[in-house]
């Protein structure tokens, strides 16, 4: 049996998207205590309405999200060092790199990971 896909997710685009809206959110805002959280309607919004890729595939999105690195002083940073979805509140909850934070803050370009 052959299926039919009416919806391939194009999780790179997503997650560049993504990275994307962190740089313009961390600029904008003061992130002392480098955590933040955002609720899933902004992340589904932020994603076109795609109810897949902001649901579903939400975790694959973010596994290459935290693949974005800044060059510190210290090499090489994740700009993301944790994130945690949760499902009960619908909230997504990033935790970041401090030094990667203030290198994007001082003007630092972020750095793409590789597409196999």
């Amino acid at each position: 049996m052959n299926m039919l896909y009416t919806h391939k997710p194009n999780y790179y685009f997503f997650a560049h998207k993504f990275v994307l809206f962190l740089e313009d959110y961390l600029k904008s805002h003061s992130t002392e205590q480098q955590r933040t959280s955002f609720n899933l309607q902004t992340i589904y919004d932020l994603f076109g309405h795609d109810r897949a890729s902001s649901t579903t595939n939400l975790e694959g999105i973010l596994n290459i999200a935290d693949e974005y690195v800044l060059d510190t002083d210290e090499g090489q940073q994740a700009l993301i060092r944790a994130y945690h979805v949760h499902l009960d509140n619908h909230v997504l909850t990033l935790e970041f790199n401090p030094k990667a934070v203030a290198c994007l803050k001082g003007g630092q370009t972020i750095v793409s990971p590789q597409a196999a």
